[in-house]
């Protein structure tokens, strides 16, 4: 196994200037991995199952792995954050280390990116995986999003601390910490704010059809704010795609069922080229539902605007009540629904679709 001690950490240049972070880990077949997330640190992984991740990927290959633009080591001055300019950035980097066929993997909002890529260049792409992505914003849990966004103009710890909950499931913990503290060195709220701008304005449905790479859609069911059928659209329109559902509610592979996601990659990447796929669309397994908490009506309004990033005086003022009974109804409510914090609180709604 490809020990993650010293990463060989690259600088390249796109051709708008931008400066672009990139290492290489194991040797073998080149997988070109898109991480997804405006939280992209190639030097700060947030926990040991992440470095086993890409330990494990690099076992029998070599993994390529760069910082998106305006993140992590890669230049942080940047204005233009649209498909085009990420696209171009993983086309520098493929150049860069001399690639002429890979395998390429795009997760969560990389997706796009590396659907774009290997639509443009289908002779270069042998394999394509896609973990818990989309075509188009349209296809997530919009309402779920928007408050999360919401955030971003109120309180930055608690944007950070609620987007690694969103990330890594209720269940996140110390790896949650951890990859909250990561995203607040990855990438400044400007940045986090523009990247969600360029992402809403994404639709990659009509290059779907022209993927000619052998694909593997990858999901995990419990995602609440990503559900299954954005994954099945994704999988429905390229010719010949396979859909894998799993179990779990991260979208962070490295948490949950790891070994099961990595051997569902390896054995795909180990195809012959000419192989033609079968599409395996596994049937729709709905997720169990949401334990009922009972909160009361007044503590589920003290719940929705701590989700907006309203202070206790804020809450308030907006109910017409003292700071002391809110401050009772955060506790009570804490109680509850076993929330340590505002962001345990804040995530707790937005997965559930109470913000």
């Amino acid at each position: 196994m490809a020990e993650f001690t010293e990463p060989r950490i690259h600088y390249i240049h796109a051709d708008d200037g931008a400066s672009i972070a990139s290492w290489t880990l194991g040797d073998g077949p080149p997988l070109v991995y898109l991480a997804g997330g405006p939280w992209s640190h190639i030097e700060l992984l947030p926990a040991p199952a992440c470095r086993r991740w890409y330990e494990r990927l690099s076992e029998r290959r070599m993994v390529v792995r760069y910082d998106q633009r305006g993140t992590g080591l890669s230049g942080r001055d940047i204005g233009d954050v649209s498909l085009n300019a990420q696209v171009g950035d993983l086309e520098a980097v493929i150049d860069h280390c001399g690639l002429d066929r890979f395998a390429l993997f795009g997760a969560a909002d990389a997706g796009p990116v590396a659907i774009a890529y290997a639509a443009r260049h289908p002779r270069r792409v042998s394999h394509l995986v896609l973990w818990c992505t989309w075509a188009r914003v349209a296809d997530l849990d919009m309402a779920s999003l928007s408050a999360w966004r919401g955030l971003l103009d109120q309180d930055w710890q608690l944007t950070t601390e609620t987007c690694a909950h969103l990330a890594l499931g209720w269940s996140g913990g110390e790896i949650g910490r951890q990859t909250a503290e990561r995203l607040r060195e990855a990438v400044s709220p400007a940045t986090m704010r523009a990247s969600l701008s360029a992402m809403i304005a994404i639709d990659v449905t009509a290059l779907l059809p022209r993927i000619q790479a052998p694909t593997l859609v990858l999901h995990r069911r419990e995602i609440s704010w990503l559900p299954v059928d954005a994954a099945r659209q994704v999988a429905s329109h390229i010719p010949n795609a396979r859909l894998m559902v799993l179990p779990g509610e991260a979208l962070a592979p490295y948490v949950g069922d790891a070994t099961r996601a990595v051997r569902a990659i390896e054995e795909f990447l180990a195809e012959r080229l000419e192989a033609v796929p079968i599409r395996d669309v596994q049937p729709d397994i709905q997720a169990p539902p949401i334990e009922s908490i009972h909160l009361t009506g007044r503590e589920l309004d003290v719940l929705r605007l701590i989700a907006s990033g309203n202070t206790n005086a804020e809450i308030a003022a907006e109910l017409s009540i003292s700071v002391r009974t809110v401050e009772r109804h955060i506790g009570n409510l804490y109680g509850k629904i076993d929330a340590r914090g505002r962001a345990d609180a804040t995530a707790y709604a937005l997965t559930r679709g109470l913000a």
